[in-house]
């Protein structure tokens, strides 16, 4: 017997830090079954509704035993992972895949388990020598473009917060999740409506990744830098790289992620595509304390972790919006070429430090930008003045909330858990007009919601890595670019955005490519 129980209401004032291990006991002091009926408790999500009053926990659980109603089998449905749909037979054989990030390392996880061999290509290094090139950048502040925080196996999100929730209802999202929790993720993500993997887990969950394709008979070529593609009788047939070398293959699955800016421009002359509106923004950082006390009301639960915040501003002409929010985490510096700087927030499992940090976007249209030539010298003037406003060391700068309001130089309190540190700079002059009005109204409009978000906050460098203006265009039902067996997918294609939402888009792609003739 199988008892689906949904929003199960627990107040959290009271709560135990690992609650979920009395889990048998929570549930029949809330529903009033027995706990000698209760066989098993399963949590499927779990969220948090601090809208009023002290925080709650929402549940949805999945109780078994003896003597309790049993619900229709479909209603676990929505609850269930899709796999990947691999035909019992394909003809495929040695596609490549090129980039690491969610959305190819998926691709290439559902081809290997066709049978197929998968090539993958990266750039980069494997996930164990990118985190030790990152350290020796902190100390050496020489950057290694081909190894950092964008460029490397995992993507950009190997370093990063490890968001894993998604407004896409697909539901290989959940199969995803089971993936990563076989490669070390915690099993906390499996049910949790927000859920994360933190920094610390990411380089292990690419790693695990990476061994399970090879154990499937998949091949890396770390260190191989695709430029262009190769074409013979009217299809994709392969790639060029760096050295000159020529790879075939029989079908081509690109997914090169925001760190391929430049690989993504050389493509434009072989593939259709369109531009489209894409962000840029400024992380700002405040302490935990502040946000976990405007979130829940009082001071933290025990039972819940960092407050995170999701904000929208509506009062200017152009929408403000938090993204890419970093409870208890730090500011990078996550930049792939020389002499520029790019912020990126990242945090830990246990979401441990002393700030928060989230990242204020806006959305630019094409037409008020310019051509594709005009958005690139954007990129490249924000970047190349933050990492001069600096101090040309990679170090970041950062403005006081309150001083960018009022157009003038201050930062008062520099403690920040950023490694490559912070100096004073005048982000508002870095940021483009628009920008700066965008989030001079927003900040005013949050810090009713969140009372002290202008005093206790400053913004630390400008983040322009934050979606793709390209977007490659391909057929709705074979997913193939206009070049035929040329597959384009994630977000440095402009077809996603985020881990689930690219590894998902990668996952439909690779299952299209199996159904090649």
């Amino acid at each position: 017997m199988a008892l689906l129980i949904k929003d199960l209401i627990i107040d959290t004032v009271n709560l135990k830090k690992n609650w979920q291990h009395d889990l048998i006991a929570l549930t029949a002091g809330k529903t009033g079954i027995p706990a000698a009926n209760i066989t098993a408790a399963e949590i499927l999500s779990a969220s948090i509704d601090s809208r009023r009053g002290s925080p709650k926990l929402l549940l949805t659980l999945k109780v078994e035993g003896d003597k309790i109603p049993d619900s229709a089998p479909e209603e676990f449905a929505a609850f269930r992972a899709a796999e990947p749909d691999i035909p019992e037979k394909t003809f495929l054989k040695h596609p490549l895949v090129i980039g690491t990030g969610p959305a190819g390392i998926f691709a290439a996880l559902v081809l290997a388990q066709a049978g197929c061999e998968p090539v993958i290509i990266d750039r980069g290094k494997p996930v164990e020598k990118r985190t030790e090139d990152y350290q020796r950048f902190l100390s050496s502040r020489i950057l290694d473009p081909e190894s950092n925080l964008l460029i490397g196996e995992g993507g950009a999100g190997t370093f990063s917060d490890g968001k894993l929730y998604t407004g896409t209802r697909d539901l290989r999202a959940q199969w995803v999740k089971e993936v990563m929790v076989s490669c070390g993720a915690p099993t906390e993500i499996l049910w949790q409506k927000r859920a994360h993997t933190g920094s610390d887990h990411l380089p292990l969950i690419a790693a695990g990744l990476r061994k399970k394709i090879e154990a499937l008979g998949g091949k890396f070529l770390f260190n191989t830098e695709v430029v262009s593609l190769h074409t013979a009788n009217g299809v994709c047939a392969g790639v060029k790289t760096a050295s000159g070398e020529v790879i075939t293959a029989p079908a081509v699955l690109l997914a090169p992620g925001l760190g391929g800016r430049y690989l993504v421009r050389n493509l434009t002359g072989s593939v259709a595509w369109s531009l489209k509106p894409f962000q840029i923004g400024c992380r700002i950082e405040h302490p935990q304390e502040l946000i976990d006390r405007a979130m829940y009301h009082t001071t933290r639960p025990e039972a819940l972790g960092a407050a995170e915040y999701h904000l929208i501003s509506r009062r200017y002409p152009r929408h403000t919006a938090s993204f890419c929010m970093c409870p208890g985490g730090e500011v990078v510096n996550a930049t792939a070429w020389e002499k520029r700087s790019i912020s990126n927030g990242m945090s830990r499992f246990a979401r441990s430090e002393e700030f928060a940090n989230s990242c204020l976007i806006c959305t630019f249209s094409p037409e008020e930008t310019g051509s594709l030539a005009d958005i690139d010298r954007l990129y490249e003037k924000i970047e190349m003045e933050c990492f001069a406003s600096g101090g040309g060391d990679y170090t970041l700068p950062a403005q006081d909330a309150a001083a960018f309001l009022r157009g003038e130089a201050g930062l008062k309190n520099r403690r920040t858990p950023t490694a490559v540190g912070i100096g004073p700079g005048r982000i508002d002059r870095i940021i483009p007009g628009e920008l700066h009005r965008a989030l001079a109204a927003a900040l005013k409009d949050f810090d009713r919601r969140v009372p002290g978000f202008i005093r206790h906050g400053k913004f630390i460098g400008v983040e322009s890595c934050v979606s793709s203006p390209v977007k490659f265009l391909r057929d709705a039902e074979t997913l193939q670019s206009s070049l035929p067996h040329l597959f384009c997918a994630g977000e440095g294609c402009g077809l996603a955005g985020g881990i689930i939402s690219a590894a998902c888009d990668g996952i439909r792609c690779a299952e299209k490519m199996l159904r090649l003739p």
